[in-house]
């Protein structure tokens, strides 16, 4: 027998098995591990095996150092490197956790690329807020287009009172961050059982065996903790070389690198790094060029194949690491709003539905509450028995907002607001609002609670004092002289209660007791003819008194916009009763409203939208059989008191005589091409009117053209084009543009 060369021949034969063993890509290793790491193995001398100690893994903390250390763990795996305790700390805190509770690999992996953790995985985001741009213009993301300004208001132990200025839009990077916190807290209490390795956290001041899952949070470099093992100690590390341990230490930073963050954490991280010195074998890259997370994991993988020449005569023996449980939720989150006071409890518990499952709940329950003006920040922790923590930051908030708004219909319009937002109990939302123009002025206070009874209903209150009358010049070129008013006066009172099935579906009840007066142009006065003998009201002055009852059916899918969605769909059916009262003791029949509209729409590309709808309605009263209110002997009056056809996106701006009607079925479709905001349309509808009353200058079965220009952001909305009624008499005229009408307005507003 010859003896085993011990010289440079034996370490050659080693050295040349572990280098071939690199160029097997990690999916290929399972086919030839074995056989490499056998091969390896029998190079090693008796006097070495003897050697053999239990081995300890440390896993440190570093810029998608969780990705390197994953490709770490598969290769320990692969080669069967037994591993009897780990030492972590940061991200390798986590990793090093699931995996020593016995979680599989591709589960851990699973849980890396969860949306809600995915991109915060490997990255520091303790000091992470939301920036706001000073410079941008803080512009209505709604209503009216206005600059507006949102205030918070709080008072400390002592009684002082603060201010804080919020952003108008709700903080979504926030939420991200507390969403992330949960999850990386939901991946650890999944897990049952105990540690299968001997775990042990190593912080900045001291080592904990068996840690809990809260320790091992807290060490990560997320948004809510206040330090974390990512910048001490970084890096888990044995205090010096231990011959009784065979350390493996797993350094995601190459020996080449250049360290992310700022000049601090550079700098505390270049000092931890230079100190590396032989405390045992070090699982490390020597450079990496790409730091994709595919590309990391394989880094990781190969490293520890780099070390096999060093790791495999210091280990004991070989390990199977087969038996791995499933990483399965086994509770519901049950949420507890025990932090919060008596005052807010009800309203904030409100926005949890007890219907979503899973993960789901908390992520809808974050978005739908920061959707909400007094709710400014949301923040979960999770207790080992599915107990969800939630706090929630609610704070008395106004909101002050300057604009204006207008069209060539009734001119340019300043706007003013100030609006309260205040929980106690319920919500309580209180806006004071009005305008001033060029031909008319308003003001419109509105009452809105919420959460009074349920999260399902709201009640609002509303006043309209106006005083409103078209341009003259838009008057003299668009509406007949019989159709022509000066002004309209409102003192109209709006009370409603409105009740959501789900988030889709809801059912309105509104009131309305309206005073309203109306002084008719001289030449909307009827003449008198001497030798009739019929009765003509040649008042110009008209006292209204409208009492409406009605009950509305609303579902909706996507957007709500009539016009301009992109997707979605909704339904409206409007049932009512109305009572028109003239002067002191002149009163109309009770008569119905009732009316039904569909609409879906759909984008057949990214920049293109198409909206196909449906409507009908009529007004009538019984009377043997059913006819046509009919309240006034004028025509502007009995025309203000129709219905108005909602053809297009303009005819919603005034009340055009041709679409006013007691009776109508139409069918409109309206697309078009729009990028970043701006945006070509043209809508089209076909209208038959069963009225066909006897001042309409077009027939029956009418049809309405408008092509436009649209551009919009946030609340800041231009829309101009040009609009065309004809009808099958005419229809030939659709090609005379010279007839039609032009239009311009700003903003999305309805005061007719």
């Amino acid at each position: 027998m010859f003896p085993t060369p011990l010289g440079w021949l034996k370490k050659t034969l080693l050295l040349t098995a572990a280098i071939a063993s690199v160029y097997v890509a990690p999916v290929e290793a399972a086919h030839s591990a074995d056989e490499t790491l056998l091969s390896a193995m029998q190079l090693v001398p008796d006097s070495l095996q003897a050697k053999k100690t239990k081995s300890v893994l440390y896993l440190g903390g570093g810029e998608r150092s969780p990705w390197f250390h994953l490709g770490a763990l598969y290769a320990l795996e692969e080669y069967k490197i037994p591993v009897d305790s780990i030492v972590a700390t940061s991200w390798g805190a986590w990793m090093g956790a699931l995996w020593s509770l016995g979680v599989s690999i591709d589960d851990i992996q699973r849980l890396m690329m969860d949306s809600t953790i995915a991109e915060f995985v490997g990255v520091n985001t303790i000091h992470d807020k939301t920036e706001h741009d000073a410079f941008s213009l803080p512009i209505s993301v709604e209503g009216i287009p206005s600059l507006r300004q949102r205030f918070s208001f709080y008072a400390d132990t002592a009684g002082n009172v603060y201010r804080s200025m919020h952003a108008l839009v709700p903080d979504t990077a926030s939420i991200e961050r507390s969403l992330s916190r949960l999850r990386f807290e939901e991946s650890l209490y999944r897990q049952r059982g105990t540690y299968r390795i001997p775990f042990t956290l190593s912080t900045c001041d001291s080592l904990i065996e068996n840690p809990s899952y809260a320790d091992i949070v807290a060490s990560l470099p997320i948004a809510g903790n206040e330090k974390s093992g990512e910048l001490c100690p970084y890096l888990a590390l044995p205090l010096s070389k231990n011959p009784q341990e065979a350390s493996l230490i797993v350094v995601s930073d190459p020996v080449r690198f250049e360290l992310d963050g700022n000049v601090e954490t550079r700098t505390l991280k270049k000092n931890i790094l230079s100190k590396l010195v032989d405390q045992g074998i070090f699982v490390r890259p020597h450079s990496i060029r790409d730091t994709s997370r595919k590309s990391m994991i394989q880094a990781g993988f190969t490293a520890v194949e780099h070390g096999l020449r060093e790791i495999i005569p210091v280990v004991d023996g070989r390990r199977e690491y087969s038996e791995k449980q499933k990483s399965d939720a086994w509770f519901e989150f049950n949420p507890v709003f025990d932090s919060l006071s008596a005052e807010l409890h009800s309203s904030v518990a409100s926005y949890w539905n007890p219907k979503d499952t899973g993960f789901v709940a908390p992520k809808n329950f974050a978005y739908a509450i920061a959707s909400k003006v007094p709710y400014d920040t949301v923040s979960f922790n999770m207790q080992p028995d599915g107990d969800l923590l939630i706090d929630v930051g609610v704070h008395p908030t106004v909101d002050v907002a300057a604009g204006g708004f207008g069209s060539n219909v009734i001119g340019a319009n300043a706007y003013g607001e100030i609006s309260l937002n205040y929980v106690n109990q319920m919500e309580i939302n209180l806006k004071l609002a009005g305008f001033y123009g060029m031909s008319s002025y308003g003001f419109r206070p509105r009452l809105e609670l919420s959460n009074l009874i349920s999260h399902r209903w709201k009640f609002s209150f509303g006043y309209d004092l106006m005083d409103l009358r078209f341009l003259k010049t838009f008057e003299k070129d668009n509406i007949p002289e019989e159709n022509r008013i000066e002004y309209e006066k409102r003192n109209d009172l709006f009370l409603s209660a409105r009740y959501a099935f789900d988030d889709m579906q809801s059912v309105e009840v509104k009131f309305l007791f309206g005073n309203r007066e109306f002084e008719l142009a001289p030449s909307a006065v009827p003449e008198v003819d001497f030798f009739d003998d019929e009765y003509v009201n040649t008042s110009s002055n008209y006292e209204t008194t409208p009492v409406t009852q009605s009950v509305h059916y609303s579902l909706l899918s996507g957007v709500d916009d009539d016009w301009f969605a992109s997707k979605g769909f909704a339904a409206n059916a409007y049932l009512g009763l109305n009572l028109i009262g003239v002067g002191f003791h002149q009163r109309g029949p009770i008569y119905g409203t009732y009316s039904f509209d569909g609409r879906y729409s759909y984008s057949p590309t990214s920049n293109t939208s198409v909206t196909v709808g449906a409507a009908m309605g009529f007004d009538a009263y019984r009377d043997g059989h059913f006819k046509f209110p009919k309240n006034f002997d004028n025509t502007a009056m009995d025309d203000r008191y129709r219905l108005h056809v909602a053809a297009t996106p303009w005819s919603e701006d005034w009340q055009d005589p041709e679409l006013a009607t007691h009776g109508y079925a139409m069918l409109r479709l309206n697309g078009g091409v729009h990028r970043y905001g701006f945006g070509a349309w043209l809508s089209f509808a076909y209208i038959h009117d069963f009225e066909d009353k006897a001042t309409a200058k077009l027939n029956s079965n009418k049809f309405v053209f408008e092509p436009a220009l649209r551009y919009k952001y946030r609340s800041f909305t231009v829309y101009a084009g040009l609009n065309r009624i004809v009808d099958t008499d005419n229809f030939s005229d659709v090609k005379r543009f010279k007839e039609y009408r032009y239009f311009i307005r700003i903003g999305d507003y309805n005061l007719f």
